[in-house]
């Protein structure tokens, strides 16, 4: 009824009711990403693989001030001990003492190479760090859509035993009434059986997935998961664009990042190989002492002569064709990620079709179908046997709308894989 000193007071509450619904739904999804943001965490904090991956990046970046650093000086000490005296006894007399320290000082910018190469090294280092992380998300993101899917399988099944068990009392009552036959409630009984055991292999599917996630994230395989986890929300195609995402992918995917690192040390080799073609040169100061006091001194200056040209052109072929085979990789890289990043694109806009699908015209025309059988068997107009095809055929319909779920799951995980981070 209509309040007429409000007229305005039902839409209101009606606006209001709608707000707090989706509000509601906001906070829980929001509160939803919130958890698996949580386990990702906790997984590339905790886990073996990842904590042993930043420590090699520690240790190549940690080479680089080392790579560029002067060898260490040398110290020399001399002594001349001339021979005096004949006979089988000669003696020696303390002669000239020299005390020389020298240093070696690479030229041509070849220490800065070496500390860009060191660096090109800590580079790649710390995009095989991100790529284990980016794994790590990734089996954390799809063993969660498994529990989430063994958890919805489990309470639609549960949905769907309660139904045939009222239509088992159903068969049960009709046979107690005369018009049943014995064979509609042992067919009842069968299915009721079939759902059981299909309930006990997805509760046991649940708690497997429930023990890789806690694996995951090296903790006891037994620690409480959400009680009523909630799929990860998927954004509308319409505000992807798969070129977009390949461009993301080509720039950010852990591998090309690693290739990128590679190219610009081997580049970095490749210079060094040329500039090792030109002399270094080590200097040195010594200073003499005879009867003891320094009575002179002496300065040095010595250089390398790299003579045999054929090996140093050797190295640099040698790092001139690692250059170009590491480019080469890159190129082969971003066509293989651009390749996924379309598949999982595709993959993902038909699982979404074949969700609205089932969700939209096969579920609803499901349950009508076993509405009206069962309506139907009661007023004595349809075989039971009618009526156990209708539920079999919602239960298959049950069976995709989970699949659908955990596919489109599964393939926004890959993307995200592929892309390096987060949509």
């Amino acid at each position: 009824m209509i309040n007429r000193r409000y007229p305005g007071r039902p839409l209101t509450v009606a606006a209001t009711a709608l707000v707090l619904l989706l509000t509601g739904a906001a906070a829980s999804a929001a509160e939803h990403d919130r958890t698996i943001t949580q386990l990702i965490e906790t997984a590339r904090r905790m886990n073996p693989e990842a904590a042993a991956t930043a420590l090699e990046t520690d240790a190549a970046t940690a080479r680089i001030t080392s790579a560029g650093a002067l060898d260490d000086p040398k110290f020399k000490v001399e002594l001349e001990l001339p021979r005096s005296g004949s006979g089988y006894l000669p003696r020696y007399r303390a002669g000239q003492e020299l005390y020389q320290v020298r240093q070696m000082f690479p030229l041509w910018g070849k220490r800065d190479l070496k500390r860009e190469i060191a660096s090109a090294d800590s580079r790649k280092a710390a995009a095989a760090q991100a790529e284990v992380a980016n794994q790590i998300a990734y089996r954390v993101k799809v063993a969660y859509a498994e529990y989430h899917a063994a958890h919805l399988a489990a309470d639609e099944t549960r949905k769907l035993l309660g139904t045939v068990r009222r239509l088992s009392d159903l068969a049960r009552a009709r046979y107690a009434q005369g018009p049943g036959k014995q064979q509609d409630i042992t067919g009842a009984n069968a299915e009721a059986g079939a759902l059981t055991a299909e309930l006990a292999r997805m509760d046991a599917d649940r708690h497997r997935a429930q023990v890789r996630i806690n694996g995951l994230l090296a903790r006891s395989p037994e620690t409480p998961l959400p009680a009523k986890p909630l799929p990860r929300l998927v954004p509308p195609l319409q505000t992807l664009s798969a070129d977009a995402l390949v461009d993301r992918a080509r720039a950010d995917f852990p591998a090309v990042r690693a290739q990128l690192a590679q190219i610009d040390s081997a580049e970095g080799t490749r210079r060094l190989a040329e500039k090792n073609g030109y002399p270094d040169v080590e200097l040195g100061l010594g200073a003499m002492r005879r009867d003891g006091r320094f009575d002179g001194y002496q300065a040095m200056v010595e250089f390398n002569i790299p003579l045999y040209g054929d090996r140093r052109q050797a190295e640099q072929r040698e790092a001139a064709s690692m250059a170009g085979a590491a480019r080469a990789k890159l190129e082969q890289i971003r066509l293989d990620v651009a390749t996924d990043v379309h598949e999982a694109y595709v993959m993902l806009a038909a699982v979404k079709e074949r969700k609205r699908i089932v969700r939209e015209i096969t579920l609803p025309q499901a349950r009508i179908a076993l509405e009206a059988a069962t309506r139907g068997y009661e007023l004595s107009r349809e075989e039971f046997a009618n009526l156990l095809l209708a539920e079999q055929t919602l239960r298959r319909a049950l069976v995709e709308s989970v699949n659908v779920t955990f596919e489109e799951q599964v393939r926004l995980a890959e993307i995200e894989r592929l892309i390096g981070g987060e949509l």
